[in-house]
């Protein structure tokens, strides 16, 4: 609706303008139509760095954005407060186990062990773990598969237990030098024998096989008699 302009005629009291009645109900009328068009100017504006609620503003009416609870959180309300908490769960899985720490306000610790270091920044937690002294740690260490030694020696060893042992067997065995046995067994009159295996099957047998006998010379022989088994 238009405004209505109050007719008050040509000259005062000239009977060519509005009666007083029809004069006040323009005047009502104007009223209402003004009270019509004018909204509130009220403003809304998010504060702080966090994300805000406010979403618009038309004819008067604030829109507000919904708070919607995501996993293991609640919103509860009444009527001046909104809260928002924690169901009181949180499950860690990893490939060793399940862990879970339940309750609320609880506070997650990752904290290293031995040769275990644990480092946090910004939302990233960093697990090192330091290799050097992990086997003398373990008092029972046990491989897997194959060990390689990369051409390194092996040393200060106590005892060796083995099914087999494959390769050139070289120094001092037992108190026996058996690359000088060797030598010696190969050198007589130039031949080769090639590698010997004993065949003990007691103490004194083993003894006897380890020990340098001499047996003279080709012109004048010693009188022993041996029995070395097979070759």
């Amino acid at each position: 609706m238009a405004i209505e302009r109050v007719n008050v005629g040509t000259l005062a009291n000239d009977g060519t303008g509005d009666d007083l009645r029809q004069a006040f109900v323009k005047v009502n009328n104007n009223f209402d139509e003004l009270n019509a068009k004018v909204t509130g100017q009220a403003t809304a504006t998010n504060l702080g760095a966090g994300t805000g609620i406010f979403y618009s503003k038309e004819d008067g009416v604030l829109g507000l954005k919904s708070l919607v609870a995501g996993t293991n959180i609640q919103i509860t309300n009444d009527a001046d407060t909104i809260t928002i908490s924690n169901e009181g769960s949180i499950v860690l899985q990893g490939s060793t186990g399940v862990g879970a720490m339940t309750g609320p306000n609880r506070t997650l610790v990752v904290q290293g062990g031995n040769n275990i270091s644990t480092t946090a920044l910004h939302n990233t937690i960093t697990v090192d773990i330091d290799g050097e002294g992990l086997v003398v740690n373990d008092t029972s260490p046990q491989l897997g598969g194959n060990l390689n030694g990369g051409n390194f020696n092996a040393t200060n060893f106590s005892i060796i237990t083995a099914n087999e042992f494959n390769g050139a067997l070289t120094g001092t065995v037992d108190g026996i030098n058996i690359t000088n046995l060797y030598n010696q067994l190969s050198n007589v009159l130039g031949f080769d024998y090639g590698q010997i295996t004993v065949n003990a099957t007691n103490a004194l047998d083993f003894l006897v096989s380890q020990s340098t006998l001499s047996y003279g010379t080709v012109v004048s022989p010693a009188s022993i008699d041996s029995d070395f088994g097979g070759i």
